[in-house]
């Protein structure tokens, strides 16, 4: 299990390195983790992070909360996680955005963390699920967001909610890895 536990740390460290790297090249805060892939070639960079993360989170999760313990939350957590993978494939390319890639990604990204909030609130009644991301969600209304733009204008202002709930949903997630890790020492 302590390989296990490793692994996932490295998995929460790689999304941690992403997002850090990401503000301090660009000095600025995204509308959400796949506008990410839009800045100068980091889209097969974005595609194989989130896929390879949210993939082994797929493998995490049903390991660590096995059908036997948590019955169908279980299957609705790895869900979450597998629509988060495919949202994160169908991200926006900064080549071709095509109406039914953008509907995947929409979709997949707002039922995926929606099913893992749902695991975490109903079956480990961690109701400061909520808290932290009513606090991610007022944080992102006062923080401007942006997102790369080929106009005239270089970025185009917007708020920052969807980034900040992501962040949200990457800490709680984190906080049960490290916690699980911590179990296992």
């Amino acid at each position: 299990m302590l390989t296990l536990h490793s692994i996932s740390l490295a998995a929460l460290f790689a999304v941690l390195v992403y997002v850090i790297c990401f503000v301090c090249r660009y000095r600025i805060i995204p509308q959400s983790l796949s506008v990410t892939a839009e800045f100068n070639g980091r889209y097969k960079w974005w595609q194989i992070m989130i896929c390879t993360v949210m993939g082994w989170l797929g493998y995490w999760i049903p390991t660590v909360y096995t059908f036997a313990e948590c019955g169908y939350y279980t299957i609705m957590a790895s869900a979450g996680v597998a629509g988060l993978a495919l949202a994160g494939y169908y991200s926006y390319s900064p080549d071709i955005e095509t109406k039914h890639d953008l509907t995947v990604h929409k979709v997949g990204s707002f039922s995926g963390a929606v099913l893992v909030c749902l695991f975490y609130v109903l079956f480990l009644k961690w109701w400061a699920v909520l808290g932290v991301l009513a606090a991610c969600l007022i944080l992102g209304v006062f923080v401007p967001g942006y997102r790369f733009n080929d106009t005239t204008k270089r970025y185009d202002k917007s708020n920052s909610i969807v980034f900040w709930e992501e962040i949200g949903i990457v800490c709680v997630v984190g906080f049960d890895i490290v916690k699980h890790f911590i179990e296992t020492l």
